[in-house]
């Protein structure tokens, strides 16, 4: 049963990202910053908080699972604090902070980009399976396997992805991967939508439209919108509506979209989301409605 037949909402927030204080004054940058707004956002009614790990000159720490560590144990003395970091490449810090965890919680979401693992991959529709595209026997790409390792390592630490969704491309690999087993049920699914990164798929709301239709019907999934870098409020609003319009979760915050919001904090952004839910009849998903939903994911055979 996914969480809009509850009558309730999937709400993330994206703090801080890639941007600065010069975008955005009140974007987050070093550890106490980032627990205090990932505290405020899951007081105000989000269900989860991605982070950016940075230092306080706004450098990002992608390996340094200290500052992670520092942020998730800060923001449990007040919340559960059902956030998860960023990554570049490496994926060492998650797996630190999953075999050491913070004081006070636990990590349960990962961050997984198809895009960073999934290399030169074929589908065989008649076996239903993938391979690997080979150049030749000194291809160095004959040595991956035909599914990303990672996902292996998040089984073990009891890890749940959340998986990024950039363009068309990525979500006909998730549905591929989801309809074999490889990513376990329920999906958690991310769909970028930017006005101006090329790379993610074009904000119109009829792009929300066919990419969950490439969903297959018989895959659990919990998915939500997420305008990226945008430029204008009022497509953002388009986005969110139409995405609750389809029963599916939305994200906001300052670091997803600071020159829209430009003095906006996060903590507010939540509230905007909250009003646009709650206009609905609908309410925001707590923490404990998503460690529910993702207790028991179905079983997965990475063959």
């Amino acid at each position: 049963m996914s969480f809009r037949d509850e009558g309730k909402v999937y709400l993330e927030v994206g703090v801080n990202e890639v941007v600065g204080k010069a975008d955005n004054p009140n974007v987050p940058y070093d550890a106490d910053e980032t627990a205090r707004d990932v505290t405020e956002c899951i007081e105000h009614g989000a269900t989860v908080v991605h982070f950016h790990a940075r230092y306080a000159d706004g450098r990002q720490a992608w390996v340094d699972d200290e500052v992670s560590r520092a942020v998730l144990a800060t923001a449990a003395q007040k919340v559960d604090p059902l956030a998860y970091p960023s990554y570049h490449g490496s994926l060492e810090h998650i797996w630190a902070l999953a075999e050491r965890p913070p004081s006070g919680t636990q990590l349960l979401l990962t961050p997984f980009d198809p895009v960073q693992h999934v290399k030169r991959v074929l589908w065989l529709e008649d076996e239903n399976r993938f391979d690997v595209v080979s150049f030749g026997t000194d291809d160095p790409n004959n040595s991956n396997p035909p599914y990303p390792p990672e996902l292996d390592r998040f089984d073990e630490l009891g890890l749940i992805p959340n998986i990024a969704v950039f363009n068309a491309a990525d979500m006909r690999w998730v549905a591929l991967a989801a309809r074999i087993g490889i990513l376990r049920q329920p999906v958690n699914i991310k769909l970028f939508f930017s006005d101006r990164w090329v790379s993610n798929s074009e904000p119109d709301p009829d792009v929300i439209d066919f990419l969950i239709s490439r969903i297959p019907k018989e895959v659990d999934h919990e998915t939500i919108v997420v305008p990226y870098a945008m430029s204008s409020a009022e497509r953002c609003h388009e986005l969110w509506e139409r995405a609750l319009d389809r029963g599916l979760g939305i994200r906001v915050g300052i670091g997803d979209c600071p020159w829209a919001f430009p003095t906006a904090t996060n903590a507010e952004m939540v509230d905007l989301a909250v009003d646009l839910i709650t206009r609905r009849g609908l309410t925001p998903a707590t923490q404990a409605d998503l460690r529910a939903r993702v207790s028991s994911p179905a079983g997965a055979s990475h063959v």
